[in-house]
């Protein structure tokens, strides 16, 4: 008998089970915890983690630093899938850092509901799971997973993963409806009043926030009795913005976990949405719309003196002049341009929130951590520069590609124009529009477009207005002869980009690499001067035909020389006056109530450049940081890098440059501003 129901277990097991995938320092599995999927009832999977020794992944709040675990399920149609239930976390102090996860052997359960009329023999899921694993360092990881489940009319519990499901429940917080929950301000106090049905002993329960930003995790609450049951004090967060109503959180006893959703705030205990100047402060959630829109506007604007759009304003200032003496046209043309600048930009916004909600820890300017976007770049403009100083254009049957894409005051080449000014600009964040973007990518997707399309307005909005302000118009010098050399002159500023990127590819990959990208540049630009003499060359157009086709083959095989491996950061990022930034060495330092300087920069970025070479190299910063002890740590996001990123994002940063000055002795943190100074710099190291 034993015997036959071993076999009859046997064949019940899932037809695939989803093999443990081994990542750094986990172990982990797609498991179910029936034997069998029932149509017309709930199933029970869950992702299975295992440690090692002292390593630990995230809750859905990790705390101080670190990403909750995301899990993607894909699951046949009409089987409905549902969200983690997360099980409450424990708690983890690294000097002074509070994190809130899971170490040694968690599972994380969720439900699918399989309709009872679902036809076939199995059930087929498939899931891909990503996370923060972290000890000392912390190490993205991911995994993708493939469970088929026999259909049956009845299952029984699979015994290999009934005590996992078993933690699970007993960890699982359970809806409070018999207690009341109101959360409200008192100076830089959270304060949470409990009443109803509470247990007895709650005073000594432990209180986790679910929602994030909201308190200091290192701080103890302060739990008194008040007349209608107890109250909670607890010290805001230092990334604190403002309180709204729903917060969730989690209390954990000595027998039941319980989960507690906040009544609506008073309406006096959100502080009023403040603009942010040009400290770069950044703003909080409840900025509204018309705010962070207002600041997109406005930080569009300034991109038009930030150095990394330089190079498409001769394309621009070439574009206004041939329409200086047609009133009509230049408005035409600042119209198509500002049509292309903000539609790239809603593209790239469109973009970049698709790979965000596909789990991608990215930020604005994540294109040119692209090693072969770099190199396109590089390519596309050089070939811009070979036009503007002679070396060829496009006549005759090419008009419709190429240079007659930005050259010349028609529609097309003004909105392709426009489309070239948002991919050079896109690397770039301009005062004000960092704490737009950050606010914008917080929100719904709806908002967030919004704030990206005034971005867009606020970058194309000088061309726009050349065409309705009669006096800004009749500034404009007259056409003539004089724009050939200007035109040849304006070529140089795209050289110099050509030469930026040429750095940043070097950077991203390694020197012969860059070499390889060098001679691509050299094999266009022979394509492109033997297109321009097609007309004088003899010996068969066939002939010149196949030589034009192997030079633009050799130009893109040359042109993606990407495929060799990135250069390490952390070497590109240290220097002898900085040391390289991870959540750990920040952590210890503050443990240890040093001052330190964080500096978030990357290579693409000539904003940030151009602040080290004037500010942060400066003999004055040098003696600042030396006379006050400050700690100066580096991160370098010129390649895609998750805990950059996290760190971007708690402070509602979506890009660099980043700079927070942590002042001695654990005082709150303060964002510089995106344009330095040395005195900016020294003012903030002596805390002015």
């Amino acid at each position: 008998m034993k015997i036959l129901s071993a076999l009859l277990l046997l064949l019940a097991a899932p037809l695939v089970q989803a093999e443990a995938q081994r990542t750094d320092h986990l172990s982990s599995q797609l498991v179910a915890e029936q034997t069998a999927a029932v149509p017309g009832q709930p199933l029970r999977l869950g992702l299975l983690l295992e440690h090692d020794p002292h390593w630990h992944t995230y809750w859905v709040n990790p705390g101080d630093s670190g990403i909750a675990t995301k899990l993607d399920v894909v699951a046949p149609e009409r089987v409905e899938v549902g969200t983690i239930d997360w099980p409450v976390p424990d708690r983890f102090d690294l000097a002074g850092i509070i994190n809130y996860g899971y170490g040694d052997r968690a599972l994380l359960p969720f439900t699918v509901q399989v309709p009872a009329d679902f036809a076939g023999d199995t059930l087929r899921i498939e899931a891909s799971g990503r996370w923060l694993i972290c000890e000392i360092e912390c190490i993205p990881g991911k995994a993708s997973y493939v469970l088929e489940l026999p259909l049956a009319a009845s299952a029984e519990p699979d015994p290999r993963w009934q005590a996992d499901f078993a933690w699970a429940d007993a960890r699982l917080p359970r809806a409070a409806e018999q207690i009341s929950l109101a959360v409200s301000m008192e100076g830089e106090r959270v304060l949470l009043d409990l009443s109803g049905a509470l247990p007895p002993g709650i005073e000594h329960y432990t209180l986790f926030p679910r929602t994030p930003k909201l308190v200091a995790n290192p701080a103890q609450p302060e739990w008194r009795e008040s007349t209608a049951g107890w109250q909670v004090r607890w010290q805001q967060s230092e990334y604190f913005g403002g309180l709204s109503a729903g917060s969730e959180w989690v209390l954990r006893g000595p027998d039941e976990v319980l989960a507690l959703t906040a009544g609506d705030a008073p309406a006096a205990a959100a502080p009023p949405p403040t603009v942010a100047d040009a400290t770069g402060a950044k703003e909080g959630a409840t900025a509204s719309l018309w705010l962070a829109m207002g600041l997109a506007l406005l930080g569009g604007l300034i991109l038009n003196l930030m150095p990394c759009v330089f190079p498409v304003l001769s394309i621009k200032a070439m574009g206004a002049l041939e329409s200086a003496d047609d009133r009509a046209a230049l408005r035409s043309h600042g119209l198509w341009y500002t049509a292309g600048v903000v539609l790239s930009f809603l593209a790239v916004a469109g973009l970049l929130l698709a790979l965000r909600a596909a789990g991608e820890q990215i930020g604005w300017g994540f294109q040119l951590q692209s090693p072969g976007f770099v190199a396109g770049m590089a390519l596309l403009l050089f070939a811009m520069g070979l036009s503007f100083s002679g070396v060829w254009e496009f006549t005759g049957r090419f008009t419709s590609a190429g240079q007659g894409l930005t050259e010349g005051h028609g529609a097309r080449s003004a909105f392709f124009t426009g489309v070239l000014a948002t991919v050079v600009a896109s690397p770039c964040t301009a005062p004000f529009m960092g704490t737009a973007l950050g606010v914008a990518l917080a929100q719904p997707p709806l908002f967030a477009l919004a704030v990206f399309a005034a971005l867009g307005l606020g970058l194309a909005l000088p061309m726009l207005l050349l065409g309705w302000v009669p006096a800004l118009a009749r500034a404009l010098p007259r056409p003539g002869p004089w724009m050939d050399g200007l035109r040849q002159l304006l070529a140089f500023p795209l050289y110099l980009t050509c030469i930026w990127l040429l750095w940043v590819y070097g950077e991203q990959t390694s020197p012969l690499a860059m070499a390889w990208l060098l001679a691509g540049l050299v094999a266009v630009a022979f394509g492109l001067w033997l297109l321009q003499r097609r007309r004088s060359m003899v010996g068969g157009g066939w002939r010149l035909a196949s030589a034009i086709a192997i030079v633009a083959a050799l130009g893109l095989g040359l042109a993606a020389p990407f495929r060799d491996a990135p250069r390490a950061q952390a070497d590109a990022a240290a220097s002898g006056a900085n040391e390289v930034f991870s959540h750990e060495r920040l952590a210890s330092l503050r443990a240890e109530g040093r001052p330190v300087l964080v500096n978030m920069t990357a290579a693409w970025c000539i904003t940030c450049l151009a602040n080290e070479r004037v500010a942060l190299s400066s003999d004055t910063v040098r003696e600042a940081l030396e006379q006050t002890g400050t700690v100066y740590l580096k991160g370098d996001w010129t390649l895609h890098d998750a805990s950059i990123t996290a760190y971007l994002e708690s402070f509602d940063r979506n890009g660099v440059p980043l700079y927070v000055h942590y002042p001695a002795n654990g005082g709150a943190p303060t964002v510089l501003p995106q344009l330095l100074t040395p005195e900016i710099v020294v003012t903030a190291l002596r805390g002015g």
